[in-house]
């Protein structure tokens, strides 16, 4: 009865180690993909996949559905705790790149998807009332 005690109370001391989140050392964490302005300044809507890879690297994440979408995303924790995340979509058709979703700004959240935009000749057959009936 007495060991069952002594490794029950051992057990949950060593769970309580978790709670307790800067006294033990944990070493800053990149993960990902790291993709600078650079390579995005010269990413353009129209190249090829290869060309992509050329200027990006090989993305973290490949659609296994999907061949036309490759996202590269890029973690760095410090000391356990998330400073930044990012996240670069691209979205290819026939192998020709033709839409590019970036959220690489530096963030402590998690990231979140931007709210669609509503596409320019949506904008133009709105009604001119604000939509009242």
């Amino acid at each position: 009865m007495v060991a069952k005690f002594t490794v029950l109370l051992t057990f949950l001391l060593l769970a309580n180690c978790s709670y307790l989140p800067h006294v033990i050392y944990r070493i800053d964490v990149q993960q990902g993909n790291v993709v600078t302005d650079e390579m995005l300044e010269k990413l353009k809507p129209g190249m090829t996949k290869s060309q992509v890879l050329f200027v990006l690297g090989s993305p973290l994440i490949i659609d296994a559905f999907r061949d036309n979408r490759w996202d590269y995303v890029y973690l760095f924790r410090k000391k356990g705790d998330l400073v930044e995340q990012k996240r670069l979509t691209l979205f290819f058709d026939n192998d020709i790149l033709i839409n590019i979703e970036d959220y690489m700004n530096f963030s402590k959240d998690n990231a979140k998807q931007k709210p669609a935009e509503t596409p320019p000749e949506k904008e133009e057959n709105a009604p001119e009332n604000g939509g009242q009936k």
